[in-house]
């Protein structure tokens, strides 16, 4: 080996999965550094991203799994084996965030709060982008954590300041509001070229934090339109909190905090789900405007608030619910270069999800009480496949499954408590390399 020369040794070690290639750091110092440039970590990247490119819709499919963390959190992890596969084919790696602290710990888990009881007392994941995640120890927390689940490293955030009297507010209270986080990408890969390039230093992230608009119960289940409204947003280069006044020409509303989707991070950007339409923020470019997306033309308001979900699919948006004329009818739409109109959506599956029995119920999922949790016997649309997009992820009661609406294929893939609020699903499309973490100032 040590004959090789450093070009060769690139190669080789290149076309290891990434943990395989880190422990080879312990060889020598020439492998330490050799391993650690950026060259190699470029030239892996790159290998890897060429052999997922080459993956047949077939095997992407079946590149995933679904892991608990917990009764309420859940990760549906997209694992392709040749970056992966120590962590897919082990069971000693178990993906897990115990590393957080005994909130974030199944086995100091409990069975499911009684009817009506909402989960304070545990863990929330807040986004997931470019490789990090965002937690908090309860939804109602001002303490933010910052970690990579695949190095198991993280950072506290200062935390939030309580919200003043007369801001955007409702009861004074944190776990009413919208949170999204967002992280600017490791490494970008040229596609034209086939080159990649990785972020040496300066990698910045963004937690964004709208207080939902103060109104009465009757305002907040038709939604309160603001053209302009106060958003707290942490910015990693300074350390610190900013309150910016937003602009929102065409106004937006938002829906109660207990069926409001997760907001999903792409291209730079924050999507939220709202009572009428969509809202799109971008704090790193334009930290001062948001802007609308119209929900697409024919769909059911209601029940994409309810029964749906806003995702990413092979690079572009996704937006999926059931419909109100037919429990089991879902439709898929696409959004076509981020057009802020209905011509933006183009309708890509409109398919009927086959009905589920009385298996979909597992006893011990159910809260202390012993009944049916409310929204027993809904179809909800759950999360995308990152690679096909084809398949979206469902629940139906207590059954999580996945289904090919290309092909009609629906498979199970696990259970989980069933009420809307009580249960995170949240789909990981693990990167190529491992993100570190961005410094604070």
């Amino acid at each position: 080996m040590e004959k090789l020369s450093d070009d060769l040794l690139v190669e080789i070690y290149s076309r290891l999965a990434y943990k395989t290639a880190v422990r080879c750091k312990s060889i020598s110092k020439r492998f330490l550094n050799l391993l650690s440039n950026h060259i190699f970590i470029e030239r892996s990247i790159l290998h890897h991203h060429t052999l997922l490119l080459h993956m047949n819709d077939e095997e992407r499919e079946k590149e995933w799994r679904l892991c608990s963390l917990s009764r309420r959190n859940k990760l549906v992890l997209f694992l392709p084996n040749n970056v992966h596969d120590d962590l897919s084919l082990n069971p000693q790696n178990h993906f897990s965030l115990s590393f957080l602290g005994p909130k974030f710990d199944p086995k100091s888990d409990e069975s499911p709060p009684r009817l009506g009881k909402p989960y304070n007392k545990y863990s929330k994941i807040v986004g997931y982008s470019n490789g990090l995640l965002l937690c908090k120890k309860s939804p109602h927390e001002r303490l933010y954590f910052v970690c990579n689940p695949l190095t198991k490293k993280s950072l506290k955030v200062v935390p939030i300041a309580p919200l003043r009297r007369g801001q955007n507010q409702r009861k004074n209270n944190l776990g009413h509001a919208l949170e999204g986080f967002l992280c600017e990408p490791y490494y970008n890969i040229e596609e034209n070229t086939n080159r990649v390039s990785v972020t040496i230093q300066g990698l910045r992230f963004r937690i964004v934090h709208i207080p939902f608009f103060k109104g009465t119960t009757c305002e907040f289940l038709r939604g309160i339109t603001k053209s302009k409204f106060e958003v707290v947003v942490f910015f990693s280069e300074t350390g610190e909190w900013t309150t910016k006044l937003v602009s929102c020409t065409d106004g937006s509303s938002f829906t109660q905090p207990s069926i409001v989707s997760d907001p999903v991070a792409h291209g730079g950007k924050l999507y939220f789900i709202g009572e009428e339409n969509i809202l799109v923020y971008d704090p790193f470019r334009n930290e001062n405007e948001c802007n609308i997306i119209e929900f697409p033309s024919g769909s059911d308001r209601r029940n994409i608030c309810y029964t749906g979900r806003i995702g990413v699919s092979c690079g572009t948006i996704r937006l999926s619910s059931f419909s109100s004329l037919s429990s089991s009818l879902v439709k898929v739409w696409e959004l076509k270069n981020d057009q802020e109109n209905n011509n933006g959506w183009c309708l890509l599956h409109e398919v009927c999800v086959p009905e589920q029995d009385e298996s979909s119920v597992r006893d011990e999922l159910r809260g202390r009480d012993g009944v049916y949790e409310v929204g027993y016997g809904v179809f909800r649309v759950r999360g995308f496949h990152p690679y096909n997009g084809d398949v979206v992820l469902f629940q139906f009661n207590h059954r999580i499954f996945y289904g090919n609406l290309k092909t009609k294929e629906f498979h199970t893939i696990g259970y989980g408590t069933q009420l809307y609020y009580s249960l995170q699903l949240v789909s990981l499309d693990l990167p190529l390399w491992p993100t570190p973490l961005p410094s604070i100032q």
